[in-house]
């Protein structure tokens, strides 16, 4: 008996430093599984580059989470009752993490020389793409910041009336030529509202 007790103790010990773990690396591993899942599953030489919205990063901090309560609710009910059902329970709702880690890998944006592509949170594998040839109007939409004028982002807007805004980060400006060349093929002018914030 002093062995089984010995062993209890010592696996309830690992659950719970491991649900500990859990939550506070949930607060950076995101930033990495995301980035080398995503970069070997999405990553190809005809994207001029993809980029991972915060959205699939806080996606995948949930499911790690979730993890995480299960764990601890297991502990919890274990403890409260002596039924042998409880692992089963705690393993079917630790599932719950999947949709979580899988809907957060998916999300996603990319651009190439045939349009902007984009994974949204809310789907899986689902890609809604914006080609260059279907666009009306471009602006770049400049804000101030701390007596700076900056660029913000850029809003391309469909022949169909839809708006795409492409927030202004590093990926975008090092591929702003290539936006631009697209822009041009296709007779698109670009504009910015720099005249408003002077008004």
């Amino acid at each position: 008996m002093p062995n089984l007790s010995s062993n209890y103790e010592g696996s309830t010990k690992i659950i719970l430093v491991t649900a500990i773990i859990l939550i506070i690396s949930s607060l950076f591993m995101p930033l990495v599984f995301v980035y080398f899942i995503q970069d070997y599953l999405y990553l190809s030489a005809d994207k001029w580059f993809y980029d991972t919205p915060p959205s699939a990063y806080i996606l995948f901090m949930i499911g790690m989470l979730w993890i995480s309560v299960t764990l601890f609710l297991y502990l919890f009910l274990d403890w409260k009752f002596d039924w042998k059902g409880v692992k089963w329970i705690s393993f079917l709702l630790m599932l719950g993490c999947i949709p979580f880690f899988m809907f957060g890998v998916s999300n996603y944006y990319y651009l190439d020389n045939k349009g902007m592509h984009f994974n949204e949170h809310t789907t899986f594998n689902t890609i809604n793409s914006y080609y260059w040839e279907d666009m009306k109007e471009a602006k770049e939409i400049f804000v101030k910041n701390n007596g700076v004028t900056v660029v913000d982002h850029l809003n391309l807007v469909t022949k169909s009336g839809d708006v795409i805004e492409l927030p202004y980060n590093s990926k975008v400006r090092n591929n702003r030529y290539k936006i631009m060349e697209k822009l041009q093929e296709n007779n698109i002018t670009l504009t910015n509202n720099m005249g408003d914030l002077y008004e």
